[in-house]
């Protein structure tokens, strides 16, 4: 684990951080997130196991994540990132992992964060149609949607 470490802190991090035996957190900065994962790749984090995002309305930040495993150590490794809400845009990881195409374009739909060359990043993935905000932010009010798109019916027949 330690030699792992050794490698992880020669790439272009923030910060690194050992939760347990077998997770790492590793800290980036947005401008640095491709070369990092790249060098991920090349010390044997070869699985891209999710990506996501977490939306810091407060921060007026979304945080992102590339949850990456290590078959050889048997370890994961969380890289996160941070980008405004206010231009929501990153890099395309699909060249150094493949999976990360389809999730961009989740990410795209449902936080509204743009991905550069992502060929694919504007097109439906699950939401056919939506015209409203990204449902993943924490601004976006799902009673207030369901409101307006739906109409309320009453199962059994009686009146409210």
């Amino acid at each position: 684990m330690m030699n792992i470490l050794d490698r992880i802190k020669q790439l272009n991090i923030t910060k690194v951080n050992v939760q347990r035996e077998n997770r790492i957190f590793v800290d980036t900065e947005k401008d640095k997130l491709i070369s990092v994962l790249y060098g991920m790749k090349l010390i044997g984090f070869n699985q891209l196991s999710i990506m996501s995002a977490v939306d810091r309305i407060k921060d007026n930040e979304f945080e992102l994540f590339y949850v990456l495993y290590n078959y050889k150590e048997k370890v994961n490794a969380i890289v996160r990132t941070r980008i405004p809400r206010d231009n929501p845009v990153i890099e395309t990881a699909d060249k150094i992992y493949p999976p990360a195409h389809t999730y961009e374009r989740e990410l795209t739909e449902m936080f509204g964060i743009s991905v550069s060359g992502n060929p694919d990043s504007g097109k439906p993935f699950i939401l056919e149609n939506w015209k409203d905000k990204p449902p993943m932010r924490k601004d976006f009010d799902s009673v207030e949607y369901v409101d307006k798109h739906f109409v309320f019916r009453n199962p059994e027949g009686k009146n409210e």
